[in-house]
């Protein structure tokens, strides 16, 4: 057991050393990531929050202001409705081709703006260009360090996978003799000199946020590795890839260039959900497609999960031709819907996460108490070589 633990020691300690300023950095954007939402309406309450005058105009008319404020160059991607007194957002981006893009992040969108529309009024309230805009950013250098995805999100997934080792690790270290050892690695004892203060944080905080930052770990590779991706797929019992893109019928009926078209969607869907949803986003096809795919989450949930449903219109037509609801999804797929509020804590609200925000605060102060441990360790150790070969030699 000793040498196993001294195995253990020694992985836990070069592996911190080696990702310890990458953990920081992704442990610290996500306990922002965690209130990001939140944030954002504080800071920008005057393009998210309105006021219900009337009824609101057509999303075609909405759409057409949308347009004529970011210029008829850019297109028409995506809308976001989140509820009566949250403003419309529309967003139009699209990616640079391949020759285009560099090392950077920045590199990967040629433009990417976003839209905030008073659904009331029509009024413009402000285009903020999602590229540089704090919160993205933020979500971007916590996903692939503000690189492209091919490289960045790699970097990240290989350290956070060397991270779950590091975990493992420590709590093999961390495993007490007995109940005495065991009370004293749970707690800090403040009175003492502050290496034996930073080492006990160290050893209990780490024993504490051990389970959720496993989970926090586990949810987080799924954006760097598909294999881990799809391997979390068949343990949930799916074995082949879920396709969530359809294809409009190929005989159908309808004129492609009605631009209200968008509105007999929106109404037929209002059919199928009622109130019931807390937002509705509908990605806006190219050209060459003729389907909508409109996604809800809905406000009275059948079970734990994130409730998302898919619903799939014939732009020609505005009729559905496909759905596919939350209660008819495969268990993966229920997983993979909620990964990101299981990651960032929303799965259950502020409890979850409060939770979530604490456990990404001490996995930021681990590399530091950690890197403190062992600079102290070192330094004694210097300072001992040192006495030694100050001795004089006596003849």
């Amino acid at each position: 057991m000793k040498k196993f633990k001294a195995i253990a020691g020694w992985l836990h300690l070069w592996i911190g050393l080696v990702t310890g300023v990458i953990v920081v950095i992704v442990s610290v954007t996500g306990c922002i990531q965690v209130f990001d939402e939140e944030l954002f309406s504080l800071f920008h309450h005057d393009l998210v929050k309105v006021q219900q005058t009337g009824p609101a105009r057509p999303v075609s008319e909405l759409l057409a202001v949308a347009q004529k404020a970011v210029g008829k160059k850019k297109q028409m991607t995506d809308l976001k409705i989140t509820g009566d007194d949250h403003s419309y957002v529309f967003t139009a981006s699209k990616a640079n081709k391949k020759e285009d893009v560099g090392i950077s992040y920045f590199s990967q969108a040629k433009y990417q703006d976003d839209i905030y529309i008073n659904q009331y009024t029509g009024a413009v309230l402000g285009i903020i260009d999602a590229r540089y805009e704090f919160f993205n950013v933020v979500e971007q250098l916590h996903r692939q360090l503000l690189l492209t995805k091919p490289v960045g999100s790699v970097i990240i997934g290989s350290a956070i996978l060397l991270f779950l080792i590091m975990m493992i690790t420590g709590f093999i270290i961390w495993l007490p003799k007995n109940y005495k050892q065991f009370k004293q690695s749970i707690t800090v004892k403040w009175s003492a000199k502050w290496k034996r203060v930073n080492y006990d944080l160290h050893s209990s905080l780490g024993f504490y946020v051990l389970p959720i930052a496993i989970i926090i770990a586990i949810t987080g590779l799924v954006w760097s590795f598909k294999w881990w991706e799809t391997g979390m797929f068949k343990v949930l019992g799916t074995s082949g890839k879920i396709t969530l893109l359809r294809a409009a019928p190929v005989v159908a009926t309808g004129d492609t260039t009605n631009t209200k078209i968008i509105d007999v969607i929106y109404v037929n869907l209002l059919h199928q959900i009622g109130d019931n949803y807390k937002v509705i986003g509908f990605n806006l096809p190219e050209k060459k497609s003729n389907t909508v795919m409109v996604f809800t989450y809905v406000k009275r949930t059948t079970d734990s999960w994130n409730n998302m449903s898919y619903f799939y219109f014939d732009k020609r037509t505005g009729k559905m031709f496909d759905k596919l609801e939350h209660q008819d999804k495969p268990l993966a797929l229920k997983w993979r819907n909620s990964n990101k509020y299981i990651h960032t804590g929303r799965i259950f609200g502020w409890p979850t996460q409060i939770m979530a925000f604490l456990a990404a605060l001490i996995c930021a102060s681990l590399p530091i108490t950690g890197f403190l441990i062992w600079w102290g360790k070192r330094n004694k150790k210097n300072k001992k070589g040192s006495v030694k070969r100050a001795q004089p030699v006596l003849s």
